[in-house]
């Protein structure tokens, strides 16, 4: 699971599922508010790039 996980559909928060086809993982997640599936980077948190 992946802690502090946004989803990109979303916004939710909540932790993604690991998706997982005939017992093998497919390193994809699932979001548990509204099951949209993406690969793991796309629930990575985006940084807030500000100018200084």
């Amino acid at each position: 699971m992946r802690a502090g996980a946004v989803c990109p559909e979303c916004g939710s928060t909540r932790t993604p599922v690991k998706e997982k086809m005939n017992g093998q993982d497919t390193m994809d997640l699932i979001c548990v508010d509204c099951n949209h599936i993406g690969w793991w980077t796309s629930f990575h948190p985006k940084k807030d790039e500000k100018d200084s």
